[in-house]
């Protein structure tokens, strides 16, 4: 194995272990954000979320200004940001966890979690290039952009990238500080958990061009990429990001190990239908949006992509819409 080829396999392998590591010990997970506060007015894991995106946001545009990375931003394809995000956040209900924490969820016994990804996988191979890829192509096809090239928050509103981010940094941390102190769950503490995450996401922009162009963390197009590469050889060769998903569990797997969290666990018989179902449409939904909560949620919203910050609110809205029609409408 070349120099190249080392860089490539441990970038890859250790960004993901150490990110598989971090989410499961914060049990981070946009799923559980967005209904711990809808139906239970428990905000701790979004204010982890909100941390993770604004210090990687300002992470990103350090190593921009540094010239570390030259960081792509995401088109801005409003119509498929909007219903990829909207059918992502209602499978994330459905299926009980988003991309990131259903791989973290591997590595702590969680038979479910493997129903779920080959749902996922379906469902992103099939909008890719199968039955759903003309779909796919038709909502993508609506995209602005505003002077030739993708828009950003900061270029939408014709300012510099450093003074919007530090009116988002200062609001961000008001809401943040006015949260209630956090109660004992085993889990780290959000503070510590947001920050980790969104160094790491930051981190992942850098890590990711040792193994070629820059992608960051990402767990959408590349879950697939893992059912279809072993089948029938798509990709002609591993990403770097398929890489990346191998090392998610592991990391996770010590996480559960080392606080007695591993435990396998089987999903109730009849729940296998919804979780897979909440797969698949997560998949489907992630190839139209342009990736997944993390893909865009968090290494591209970091960017403040106009479309990643569409597509995420999306997910957000499709996630309450779907825990109100479940839970809270009444009759």
């Amino acid at each position: 194995m070349d120099e190249l080829g080392l860089a490539f396999w441990l970038s890859a392998l250790i960004t993901g272990l150490v990110f598989g590591y971090v989410i499961q010990r914060g049990g981070f997970c946009l799923t559980r954000a967005i209904s711990n506060v809808v139906l239970m007015g428990d905000a701790s894991i979004m204010r982890a979320y909100v941390l993770a995106l604004l210090v990687a946001v300002v992470g990103v545009q350090l190593l921009v200004t540094f010239g570390l990375v030259e960081v792509p931003v995401r088109p801005f394809r409003w119509l498929a940001n909007i219903a990829g995000g909207l059918i992502f956040g209602v499978g994330m209900v459905l299926a009980g966890g988003c991309s990131g924490s259903t791989w973290y969820r591997v590595g702590e016994g969680a038979v479910g979690a493997w129903v779920i990804l080959i749902g996922f996988a379906l469902g992103a191979t099939t909008a890719n290039v199968g039955a759903l890829a003309r779909v796919r192509e038709w909502l993508q096809a609506s995209e602005i952009r505003p002077g030739g090239a993708p828009p950003t928050l900061p270029s939408l509103l014709g300012l510099p990238a450093w003074p919007v981010i530090a009116v988002l940094a200062v609001a961000g941390a008001v809401w943040l500080a006015r949260g209630p102190r956090e109660g004992e769950h085993g889990k780290w503490a959000w503070p510590l958990t947001g920050a980790a995450v969104g160094l790491l996401i930051a981190g992942g922009w850098w890590s990711s061009t040792l193994g070629g162009r820059p992608v960051g963390i990402t767990f959408a197009v590349n879950t697939g990429h893992m059912l279809t590469y072993p089948l029938v050889g798509y990709p002609n060769q591993a990403t770097w990001s398929m890489v990346l998903l191998i090392g998610v569990p592991v990391g996770a797997l010590i996480g559960a190990l080392s606080k007695g969290d591993f435990r396998w666990k089987l999903p109730p018989g009849w729940s296998l239908v919804k979780i897979f179902g909440g797969g698949l449409l997560m998949g489907a939904a992630a190839l139209v949006a342009d990736g997944c909560n993390i893909t865009q949620g968090l290494t591209n919203s970091a960017t403040l992509s106009a479309g990643s910050l569409l597509a995420f609110a999306s997910m957000g809205v499709g996630a309450w819409l779907t825990l109100w029609a479940l839970y809270l409408r009444k009759g």
